[in-house]
């Protein structure tokens, strides 16, 4: 409860100008505002919120990036937080808070040493659990470099932790196993929502993923944009469930999740754009035994046992559902590959949606009764030619250079790399309510593609205020109010019914009994109104659960109860 009634606090708590004492950090109650400056502060101030004993001060301890000025705020780091002491057992959060005059979020980014060095990674040995919110992640030093080897986020989640990300982009990173790593623990849970990952790539032959997770017990990804990458999210291995939801990938050289072996798996409403766009060589085409690589969006394989970590379920036990998605590859895609053909001596496979072992899993309703695939589409979305067309000419000649072996002196695809003394200098002011993210791109599009829910297809943050909410009402409210969810208890499904009185940035968001955050139904700018909201709990536990409405200075938070 404490938890809950600091978040209580982060709204009713005044702008506090920073000024540089020692700890260069001001606290009120469990929330720790900290400084961008100097150099390494926020760092220090982390890894220094310990007890003499080398305690955490407090284990509730809720960090806030809190830009005060006109300017928009780089917090550099100068060191890796090892983590492994002072964080056994407690979660790190950080929160950052929109600048007040341009409305972007706190950049967190490498410093450039004496040496001219960069730190590794942002942080290491995480021994308790990970939450992130509002927050941009840079790659790239002031000098234009993109540091190479383990620039991370992460390195290292002991059993069973858990991470949550929320409403934060990941920008120009090239650690051979990409942004976000897990390694060293079975059980581990990742919850991404709305979030960006642009320009990951490598000029390697294994290329850079967002995740490296096996043996994860859950991977759940919403509403989320993957641009220019170079691989996806590895969770094989004893993955329990995995869900890919409202997803947008664009621009990514190989596959988009590598989840064989998973034996729950909800693949729905997701654009799939130039994915897998390099192919794969014929001779390491595999179908059956230990895994099914082939250049497909969707593979799946049957069980198969590992001395290590052998599985717990059943192939008839499995379920499997893709439905509703839109996959499209350019012609160019084709050609390039056809290209290669004519001189390389192995046959380059082009990508496909399926392939035939996937398909026939899928088929084989006695073996394998829970896998259905239904209204997958091959849908050119119609995305903007001048945010596409570029990139996708760039992963061409990467595809070429991946087969020809000059992959490791190629030129990578990157797109709209941003300035980083300026990082939001090509982001339009009002990218909050025009294009969803604090990001060059815009991947709205102009096709009619609808979900499963009436929605349409992919990120939903590229189409402002149009979410599962619903307005009910667009007259001006006489009060902000929140009300009691019906109907309460509920199993699974519930409406949640508020109102607002002025226009802006609402955020709804579901917490556990602990304090710790769930899911997040609305963030999203709106007009003053009453709205309704559909929540559906089918992956939580019954429990006492707390629904939070915040818009500006005002915030309300309410108890509901999950029976089931």
């Amino acid at each position: 409860m404490k938890k809950i009634i600091i978040l209580t606090l982060f709204t009713a708590i005044a702008v506090l100008y920073l000024v540089p004492v020692s700890s260069f950090a001001q606290t009120s109650s469990d929330t720790l505002y900290v400084s961008a400056m100097p150099p390494g502060n926020i760092n220090n101030v982390i890894a220094g919120d310990t007890t003499a004993t080398g305690a955490r001060k407090d284990p509730q301890r809720v960090y806030v990036l809190q830009q005060t000025g006109s300017v928009d705020s780089t917090y550099f780091f100068t060191a890796t937080i090892n983590m492994a002491a002072n964080f056994n057992g407690v979660t790190l959060t950080i929160i950052g808070k929109n600048n007040p005059v341009t409305g972007m979020p706190p950049v967190i980014e490498p410093f450039i040493l004496s040496d001219n060095s960069t730190p590794a990674r942002f942080t290491e040995n995480l021994e308790g659990n990970l939450n992130l919110d509002n927050l941009y992640f840079l790659g790239k030093r002031t000098d234009g470099l993109i540091t190479a080897g383990d620039d991370r986020l992460l390195d290292g989640i002991p059993q069973g932790s858990s991470v949550r990300i929320n409403h934060c982009v990941f920008d120009d990173f090239t650690a051979g196993q990409g942004a976000l790593l897990s390694y060293g623990g079975s059980g581990n849970s990742f919850y991404i929502t709305n979030c960006e990952f642009r320009n990951i790539q490598s000029q390697a032959g294994f290329p850079t993923n967002i995740i490296f997770a096996e043996a994860a017990d859950t991977l759940q990804f919403v509403n989320n944009t993957f641009y220019a990458i170079s691989f996806g999210i590895w969770g094989n291995d004893n993955l329990r469930y995995f869900q890919f939801n409202h997803n947008t990938m664009v621009g990514c050289a190989w596959m988009p999740f590598r989840i064989y072996q998973a034996d729950s798996a909800y693949i729905s409403n997701n654009i799939f754009y130039d994915t897998y766009a390099w192919g794969l060589d014929s001779a390491s085409i595999k179908n059956g035994g230990l895994g099914n690589e082939s250049p497909a969006v969707v593979v799946f394989d049957s069980l198969f046992q590992f001395s290590e970590a052998p599985y717990t379920w059943t192939e008839a036990g499995r379920s499997i559902v893709v439905t509703n998605n839109a996959y499209y590859w350019q012609s160019s895609i084709d050609s390039t590959i056809a290209a290669i053909n004519d001189t390389t001596k192995n046959y380059i496979v082009p990508p496909a949606w399926m392939d035939s072992h996937t398909l026939a899993m899928f088929a084989d309703k006695t073996s394998w009764p829970g896998l259905s695939a239904s209204n997958n589409v091959n849908a050119d979305p119609e995305f903007s030619a001048s945010i596409v067309n570029p990139m996708v000419a760039g992963l061409n000649l990467y595809t070429v250079a991946r087969w020809n072996g000059t992959i490791a002196t190629s030129p990578l695809w990157r797109q709209n790399v941003t300035n980083p003394a300026n990082v939001f200098g090509s982001v339009a002011k009002n990218w909050a309510q025009t294009q969803g993210y604090p990001v060059p791109e815009n991947l709205k599009y102009s096709a009619s593609l609808i979900g499963s829910d009436g929605l349409p297809l992919g990120d939903l943050n590229w189409f402002p205020g149009v979410t599962g909410v619903k307005q009910i009402n667009n007259g001006i409210p006489t009060k902000f109010s929140l009300n009691q969810n019906y109907p309460n208890p509920f199993n699974p499904t519930t409406n949640i019914k508020y109102s607002i009185t002025k226009s802006g940035l609402v955020t709804l968001k579901i917490y556990n009994i602990l304090g710790q955050e769930v899911a997040t139904l609305v963030n999203q700018y709106q007009k003053p109104g009453d709205y309704v909201i559909d929540f559906n709990a089918t992956n939580l536990a019954s429990g006492i659960y707390l629904y939070r409405l915040e818009s500006g200075n005002y915030s309300l938070t309410k108890k509901m109860m999950l029976l089931k």
